[in-house]
C-alpha cells in the first residue's frame, strides 16, 4: 500500500467522540480542592450522574483534588481547566482506593487493582485540558515493587513483583480462566495509569501525566482513540507512555514523552491469551510527536500475539541521547504473533543511546518457545540519526527471515557499528550510508581455519543485501616489510609470512578488510591456536583456576575498543582492568572497586561473553534460562544466561548449568573461541 492510501485508510478508522453539550462544574456539586481529603466517592458520583443524564463534560477548576481510582462511563469528558488544576492520585495500594477489576497487566487480562483512570465497555469518553494529572508514584510508592535490570551489570536486588509477574504469566500458557487470575491486595502487580478497556470513541488531549505506577496510557481492545497535545513525563520501571493494545484505529500526534521505558509501544496480547483472543493491533497513525527519554521511542511489540498492521509513522523527532532506541520492534518464539505493512518515514533522531532502528526477536525469552513470530513489509523511509552503538540493528531467526524489508533514504552518523543483518531475505537498499559507508556492502569479514604456512584457510564475508558477486584480495606481511598481495581466491594456501588479511569486495566497489591474523609457526590445539592467531594471549592464562576477574581481562584486549577513555578504579590500577571497565567487559561497583580477585562464575562468564560479542542488547529484562538449576542463577545475570546458550557462547551439563560454579580454563578457551567467530574477530 502507498504511504498516503495507508494514510487515509488508518484516518477512516478514527471519529472523534461525541459528548453531549451538558456541563457539571465540580465545585457547584459540592466537590471543593485543596481541601486534602479523599474525593473519591464525591468524583465517581458526578461522573455516574453526568453519564446517566446522558453524558456532558465534568470540570474541574483549578486546585488539587486527591482521589482514588475513577471510572469513567458514556458520554463523559473529565476537563482539567487550568494548568494549576491537578487530580492527585493517593498512592496507597488498597482495594479501598484501588478495588479490583477487569483489567490487562503486561496485555495478560486478571483482576488486579484498578487502573487510576479506568473505563470498560464505554463509547464516547474523553479527558481533556491543560491540567496535571500526578499517579503519586515514586521510589517508595508502586515503583519499589520492581527492581528493573536495565543493563547486563545491574546490581542483583530483591524484585516484589517477580513472583506474580511469573504466576500471571503461568497461568495465561495454562488456560486459567481469567476470573480465577485474582491480584490486588497482598500481591505486587502494580495498576496501569489509564487503562480503557474495549471502549469506542476516545480522546486524550492536552495535559500533563507524572509519576505513573506502570505503563501511562494503555487502551486495550478500543475502537477510534486520539492521543493529542499530551505531555508524557514519567520515570519509574515500565513507565511506558502509551501502548495502545489490540486497538483499531488510533492516532498519536503533537505529544512529548520522556519516559522511563517505551515511549510509544504497540501491543497484542500476550502468548496463550493472545494468540486464543486474535485480535490484531491495527491502522496506527503516530506523527509529529518529539520523542527524549525512554528506551524506545516507537516500539512494535513485544507483547504482539495477535500481530501489528497497518503502521504509519511520519514526521517524528527523537532529540535525546538517553532514547536507547528510536524505532523497535521485539518478540520472540514465545509470544510469535507479525508484524507487517508498517512505514516509518520521515524521522529525525538527533541523538540516540543504542541505535536508530532496532528489531529482534531474541527479546526476553528468545528462542524458547514454538510460536515464531514474523516481520514483513516493514519500510523505513528517510531518516537521519546521529550517534549509537549501531546505525541499524535488524535479526530475525533464520527460520522466519524479515521479508518485504526496504531501507531508503537513510543517513546515520557518529555510530560504533554499521550495521547488524541477520536473516534477512531479498531487502530492497536503496541510499542507504552509515558513517560514510553505503550499503549493500560486506560485513562480518574474516578468517577461518588458522593461518600456518603450507595449510588453506578461508574467506567469509555477509551482505545485508544484493550486492553481487563478491571478490577476494588475500595480503600477506612480514614484520618488517610491507603488506604483499598474495591471491585472489576465496581460500589460500598460507605461504610463509607473519601477517595474514583479507579484504572483499563487491560490484560496486565496496570494500571490507578483516582483522590483522598472526600466522604460527605450527598447528598443535586447534581451539588455542584459533585465539592465538587472533592475539587472544590464552598462552598466558594459567592452567589450573580457580580465574579471577583480572586474568580474565587480560585475554578481552583484542575484542577492545582502545579509543575509550579508561575509567580510574579504586582498588587497582592494572590497565587491562580499566580497558575491561571501559569498554563494558566487567564493571565496577558503586564505590569504583573493581574486585580484581574476586573468581569469575560462569552465570558471570556468560555476561562476558555477551558484551564482548559485539552486540549490546540493552534493557535486559528478568528472562530466566532453561536449564534444571534455574532457581540458581541470579535474577540480574539471567537474561544473559540464556542468551549465551541460545548463540552457543556457553553449554548446559545434562541440562544443568551450575551457574556459581568457577569457570574453567576449557570453558574460557571454548567461550572466547565462539564469541570471537561471532564478533568477526
Amino acid at each position: 500500500m502507498e504511504r498516503n492510501d495507508l494514510r487515509q485508510a488508518i484516518l477512516a478508522k478514527i471519529t472523534w467522540p461525541t459528548i453531549p453539550d451538558r456541563v457539571l462544574l465540580a465545585t457547584a456539586h459540592g466537590i471543593h480542592p485543596d481541601t486534602g481529603e479523599d474525593l473519591t466517592l464525591s468524583l465517581q458520583q458526578a461522573i455516574d450522574t453526568l453519564s446517566l443524564a446522558g453524558g456532558g463534560r465534568l470540570i474541574l477548576p483549578s486546585g488539587i483534588y486527591r482521589t482514588g481510582a475513577l471510572q469513567l462511563k458514556d458520554g463523559i469528558e473529565l476537563h482539567l481547566e487550568s494548568p494549576d488544576t491537578v487530580l492527585q492520585f493517593i498512592p496507597e495500594a488498597t482495594t479501598s482506593l484501588y478495588p479490583l477489576v477487569l483489567s490487562h497487566w503486561e496485555a495478560s487480562p486478571c483482576y488486579n487493582f484498578s487502573p487510576l483512570l479506568y473505563a470498560c465497555d464505554a463509547h464516547d469518553i474523553a479527558v481533556t485540558g491543560c491540567g496535571t494529572i500526578d499517579g503519586g508514584a515514586d521510589a517508595t510508592h508502586w515503583w519499589n515493587w520492581h527492581h528493573q535490570v536495565e543493563e547486563s551489570w545491574s546490581s542483583n536486588k530483591v524484585d516484589l513483583q517477580f513472583s506474580d509477574r511469573g504466576a500471571l504469566r503461568q497461568m495465561n500458557l495454562n488456560g486459567i480462566p481469567v476470573e480465577e487470575r485474582r491480584f490486588g491486595e497482598g500481591h505486587y502487580l502494580r495498576p496501569n495509569f489509564i487503562q480503557f478497556l474495549r471502549c469506542t470513541r476516545v480522546l486524550l488531549s492536552d495535559f500533563t501525566l507524572h509519576h505513573s505506577p506502570m505503563w501511562q496510557i494503555n487502551p486495550v481492545q478500543c475502537k477510534s482513540v486520539i492521543v493529542d497535545h499530551l505531555t508524557i513525563s514519567s520515570h519509574g520501571s515500565n513507565n511506558d507512555g502509551c501502548d495502545p493494545e489490540s486497538c483499531d484505529g488510533v492516532l498519536i500526534r503533537n505529544c512529548l514523552f520522556d519516559t522511563g521505558d517505551d515511549c510509544i509501544a504497540l501491543k497484542s496480547g500476550r502468548d496463550r491469551d493472545g494468540r486464543m483472543a486474535n485480535i490484531p493491533c491495527e491502522n496506527i497513525l503516530i506523527e509529529h510527536n518529539t520523542f527524549a527519554d525512554g528506551h524506545g521511542g516507537i516500539a512494535l511489540g513485544s507483547e504482539m500475539s495477535g500481530g501489528i498492521r497497518n503502521v504509519l509513522a511520519e514526521n517524528n523527532h527523537f532529540t535525546s541521547p538517553n532514547l536507547t532506541y528510536a524505532l523497535r520492534f521485539k518478540t520472540n518464539a514465545k509470544r510469535g504473533g507479525f508484524i507487517e505493512s508498517v512505514m516509518l518515514c520521515d524521522s529525525t533522531i538527533e541523538h540516540v543511546g543504542a541505535a536508530a532502528v532496532h528489531g529482534t526477536m531474541l527479546y526476553e525469552d528468545g528462542p524458547n518457545g514454538d510460536s515464531l513470530p514474523v516481520f514483513r513489509d516493514i519500510t523505513i523511509d528517510t531518516l537521519t540519526a546521529h550517534g549509537g552503538d549501531y546505525g541499524i540493528f535488524l535479526e530475525a531467526f533464520p527460520q522466519v527471515p524479515i521479508t518485504g524489508l526496504t531501507l531508503s533514504h537513510i543517513h546515520i552518523d557518529h555510530v560504533q557499528r554499521e550495521i547488524r543483518s541477520m536473516s534477512w531475505q531479498d531487502p530492497v537498499i536503496e541510499d542507504v550510508v552509515i558513517n560514510g559507508k553505503s550499503f549493500p556492502r560486506p560485513v562480518s569479514v574474516r578468517i577461518t581455519g588458522v593461518p600456518v604456512p603450507g595449510k588453506p584457510v578461508h574467506a567469509l564475508a555477509t551482505s545485508c543485501g544484493e550486492s553481487g558477486p563478491l571478490t577476494f584480495e588475500w595480503e600477506i606481511r612480514s614484520p618488517e616489510d610491507e603488506w604483499q598481495p598474495a591471491g585472489k581466491d576465496s581460500s589460500l594456501t598460507v605461504p610463509a609470512c607473519a601477517f595474514l588479511r583479507v579484504h572483499v569486495l563487491d560490484a560496486a566497489g565496496n570494500r571490507e578488510t578483516s582483522r590483522t591474523y598472526r600466522v604460527l609457526s605450527q598447528a598443535t590445539e586447534e581451539i588455542t591456536d584459533r585465539l592465538l592467531c587472533r592475539n587472544i594471549p590464552v598462552d598466558a592464562l594459567p592452567a589450573s583456576g580457580p580465574y579471577d576477574r583480572l586474568t580474565l581481562c587480560r585475554l578481552l584486549l583484542p575484542f577492545a575498543d582502545p579509543s575509550l577513555p579508561c575509567p580510574p578504579l579504586a582498588d587497582t590500577d592494572e590497565i587491562t582492568a580499566r580497558k575491561a571497565v571501559a569498554n563494558g567487559f566487567f564493571a565496577a561497583d558503586h564505590e569504583g572497586r573493581f574486585h580484581p580477585h574476586q573468581v569469575v562464575t560462569r552465570e558471570e562468564m556468560a555476561t562476558v561473553c555477551m558484551q564482548l560479542c559485539g552486540i549490546n542488547y540493552h534493557n535486559a529484562s528478568s528472562t530466566m534460562p532453561l536449564c534444571l538449576d534455574v532457581s540458581e542463577v541470579a535474577v540480574n545475570y539471567g537474561t544473559n544466561v540464556a542468551r549465551a546458550l541460545y548463540f552457543g557462547f556457553m553449554s548446559l551439563t545434562d541440562g544443568y548449568f551450575f551457574p556459581r560454579r568457577p569457570v574453567s580454563r576449557s570453558e574460557i578457551l571454548i567461550s572466547l573461541n565462539q564469541v570471537a567467530d561471532f564478533a568477526g574477530l
